[in-house]
């Protein structure tokens, strides 16, 4: 009796972690995917690569581990008229993605988890090489603020987002997290590997452009 009562208390405390999230960014909205049904035009604004940073961070058992890392660009651009964000394009190198907290000087479980990341388990790289974010609208909240909205297709799956970022001359920041489950973006070994890592992702992306004073 004692043993069966610690199981099920156990299985009780796992799925009261489910969807935890050890993070103070805002969880970005979900909704069906926007069409767009005629294309904006204005001045296209590209974004330096270089510059420019995409950070992830996945936590378990709310937030009694971790793993973070960074993902590229392999392509960005913003579209703007009269100074105001009308549209844009993002295209992420899905084979890029790795993580930052195992030290390089622990290369077989840096590689590892590399390659899980990778791996059908998660998203799939082989299969879906890149990723893609499409700014489909855009609001001013205040003098340096946005409330952006967009499709964003992860594997097989395209969703609309809608989160907020600040801006000022060439550099937009944003800091959100998103339910990485609604993208079927889950390890599907078996209960327990499922349920020990939460359903949130959080991103923080820094995006530099090219040109000086994009946003006014």
């Amino acid at each position: 009796m004692n043993k069966v009562f610690i199981i099920l208390t156990f299985s009780l405390l796992l799925w009261s972690c489910i969807g935890k999230h050890n993070s103070d960014a805002p969880k970005a909205t979900v909704a069906e995917e926007i069409t767009q049904t005629s294309k904006l035009t204005g001045d296209t604004i590209k974004v330096d690569l270089a510059k420019s940073t995409v950070h992830w961070k996945g936590t378990k058992m709310r937030g009694a581990g971790k793993h973070e890392g960074e993902i590229k660009l392999k392509s960005g651009y913003f579209i703007t008229k009269k100074g105001k964000l009308i549209s844009g394009n993002f295209i992420v190198d899905m084979s890029t993605i790795g993580v930052t907290d195992i030290p390089e000087h622990e290369p077989i479980p840096r590689k590892n988890l590399n390659e899980h990341l990778k791996s059908s388990d998660f998203f799939d790289v082989e299969k879906f090489s890149t990723s893609e974010f499409q700014i489909t609208n855009s609001n001013q909240i205040s003098s340096d603020s946005l409330l952006i909205s967009g499709n964003l297709t992860l594997k097989d799956v395209t969703k609309n987002i809608e989160f907020r970022a600040t801006y000022q001359a060439n550099t937009f920041l944003t800091k959100f997290t998103f339910d990485r489950f609604q993208w079927n973006i889950a390890y599907e070994g078996n209960l327990v590997d499922k349920t020990l890592v939460d359903n949130d992702i959080e991103l923080s992306i820094n995006l530099k452009t090219v040109d000086n004073n994009v946003f006014k």
